[in-house]
């Protein structure tokens, strides 16, 4: 190898690696195309099941570090809830499922939901920003509460009894409307 083809191997890596940005590696597609054949897997269930060999052999991923790079993407798709893993019993085997029905989990609308059911409110309780905002689960919006009662969004005037009929509940007031909006409702 010369010098000046040395010289322009070089070059040209340093420009593909600037172009990707700085300090961030480039994406190979390997996400891409494990997605695009686990999804085109169709039938009953055990005709959907595959493991990480049969992955890489479709895939044409070489053994060694690719097949890491395969297994460590599984992963990920498995923390997301793409991928449903199981232990097959006769061969004692990892073996995994592509689940067809998974949708990305969207971002902080719920608790822009409950921010803006608090703003319109002015005064209310939590039973109350649990209608506006149509969520099952009272626990998340009695976190928010406290957390903005405590940065001093939020305070408490009083209690009133629950609509089951047992019990009372706080009722809340935003302390500044205009201070909420801005720092709370970004």
């Amino acid at each position: 190898m010369s010098l000046k083809t040395a010289e322009t191997d070089i070059r040209e890596l340093a420009e593909n690696f600037c172009a990707v940005g700085k300090g961030k590696i480039p994406k190979t597609g390997l996400t891409k195309r494990m997605r695009a054949w686990m999804s085109a897997r169709v039938g009953k269930k055990y005709e959907r099941r595959f493991s990480i060999e049969q992955i890489c052999a479709a895939l044409d991923i070489p053994a060694g570090r690719g097949r890491q790079k395969a297994a460590s993407a599984l992963g990920d798709f498995q923390q997301r809830g793409e991928v449903k893993s199981y232990l097959h019993k006769k061969c004692n085997r990892r073996q995994y499922i592509y689940v067809h029905d998974w949708k990305p989990a969207k971002k902080g609308t719920l608790n822009q939901k409950i921010f803006k059911a608090m703003y319109v409110s002015q005064s209310f309780a939590v039973t109350d920003i649990q209608r506006l905002a149509g969520e099952e689960d009272r626990n998340w919006i009695d976190k928010i509460a406290r957390r903005l009662k405590k940065e001093g969004h939020l305070q408490k005037i009083g209690r009133r009894l629950c609509a089951h009929g047992s019990g009372a509940e706080a009722v809340y007031h935003i302390v500044n409307r205009d201070k909420f909006k801005l720092e709370v409702m970004r």
